[in-house]
């Protein structure tokens, strides 16, 4: 296997090269599927704790509960999580998604 690897990284065709040394492209190809490769770029969702502004600042999530409560207990009535979540868009210029609101409500038992 590792001298038809050699071949094919000096820019021979694997076909030609797999056939002359009579291996399987199946095997061929489920040796290099096998290979862990390392991870180049890492990608994924930003790790939990915190929401941006506008602005591009951090926010952490105990602030956001912290805003949230005041909304809760300030108002005479309760507010679902989307009417909350528009109310920390516009209050506090926070890009956060509703089910973010939605998990931290839940986290702090404010939902109906």
């Amino acid at each position: 296997m590792e001298v038809a690897e050699q071949w094919i990284e000096k820019g021979y065709p694997i076909t030609k090269i797999l056939e002359v040394l009579e291996i399987n492209r199946s095997t061929y190809y489920y040796q290099q599927n096998g290979k862990v490769k390392e991870k180049t770029v890492g990608g994924g969702r930003p790790e939990p704790g915190y929401s941006l502004t506008t602005t591009g600042e951090k926010v952490s999530d105990e602030q956001i509960q912290e805003w949230l409560s005041e909304l809760v207990m300030g108002e005479g009535f309760a507010y679902g999580y989307r009417k909350l979540t528009i109310q920390l868009r516009r209050d506090h210029q926070l890009v956060i998604s509703k089910k973010k609101v939605y998990r931290l409500c839940k986290a702090m038992d404010l939902l109906l």
